[in-house]
């Protein structure tokens, strides 16, 4: 037959996904593989990567445990957007094309020049590594991806205590034994779920804040550090940006009042502790993530919001 009448070809865009207990697990098994075959010397790694004492960093922890690889820190922008040119300037500088860049969509969030930095990276025959370890949702939704791998962190985006997982876009990566499991064998399944009504709820949510966030009376208080969804984009949580007040503070008021506000990436590994990465430094500091999660009553983001300005007010 020219064309058959069904499709008959098993193997035809077969999913190569596995799964973990954390994303960083998946990340690790990933990289280790493709530096053991000599794939990778060098991983350039965004300059804004979190760091705490009881989970240590999700992103720099695993990549530090390969040995013979080196890492390089390219410049990320005060909305958390790449700064193209500190990142072209770094990989030109590399010797050879053994590199991977790891891309990390933030909060679900997609960088607006995602098409140019993946048209430069493939030039220099690098892998791009994408770390989805907010982005499950925007990663079904979005049109366009150039990654070679992602990596999801589930229990971030599901009612979880613990799972992760990697799906392996390019076919010459499927040839190695992963040491995660398949579908069938772990007991919190994210298919089990209704995915289109989460993305739905998460982006309605989202909306819900944007609209308060964005009111003339809370403008000098605190500032969103994204835009409007663009179309695609399913949301981990609603970042801001805290202008006046202690975020920490803040973070700490918030909490004992009901309001389950997270921090994410408050304090930077220590190789970021510096002038050149000081945009990332001063954001690190402001940052907070109000919840869009599919269990919130959307009703009380009004009296949520309320009360944060005036506990940043009250941290002065």
């Amino acid at each position: 037959m020219i064309i058959n009448k069904t499709a008959s070809e098993k193997e035809n865009y077969k999913l190569c996904d596995y799964y973990y207990d954390s994303a960083r697990e998946g990340m690790y098994d990933l990289l280790l593989n493709m530096t053991n075959d000599g794939l990778i010397k060098t991983v350039f790694v965004p300059g804004y990567v979190g760091w705490s004492p009881r989970e240590g960093s999700g992103i720099f922890d695993p990549i530090n445990k390969i040995e013979n690889v080196s890492i390089v820190y390219y410049r990320m922008d005060n909305n958390l957007n790449i700064d193209l040119n500190n990142l072209y300037e770094k990989i030109d500088s590399l010797d050879n094309d053994k590199f991977a860049i790891l891309i990390v969509n933030y909060f679900g969030f997609v960088d607006p020049n995602i098409e140019e930095i993946c048209s430069r990276i493939k030039e220099k025959n690098g892998w791009i590594i994408e770390d989805n370890a907010h982005g499950f949702f925007t990663s079904l939704y979005l049109n366009h991806s150039c990654a070679d791998a992602t990596f999801f962190s589930l229990h971030k985006m599901f009612p979880f205590n613990k799972g992760g997982s990697i799906k392996v876009l390019n076919d010459s990566l499927k040839k190695y034994s992963f040491e995660g499991k398949n579908i069938n064998q772990i007991v919190d399944n994210p298919w089990s779920y209704d995915i289109s009504k989460i993305a739905l709820k998460r982006k309605s949510n989202y909306e819900k804040i944007d609209k308060l966030v964005r009111l003339e009376k809370y403008c000098s208080i605190f500032e969103p550090l994204k835009g409007k969804l663009d179309d695609g984009i399913i949301p981990q949580t609603y970042p801001i940006k805290i202008q006046v007040g202690n975020r920490d503070k803040i973070y700490e008021l918030m909490n004992q009042s009901g309001y389950g506000v997270v921090s994410l990436y408050h304090t930077l590994i220590e190789p970021l502790r510096n002038t050149e990465h000081s945009d990332a430094l001063k954001l690190s500091k402001q940052i907070l993530n109000l919840p869009v999660h599919q269990d919130v009553n959307s009703n009380e983001y009004e009296n949520m919001v309320d009360l944060l300005a005036k506990f940043c007010l009250e941290t002065v």
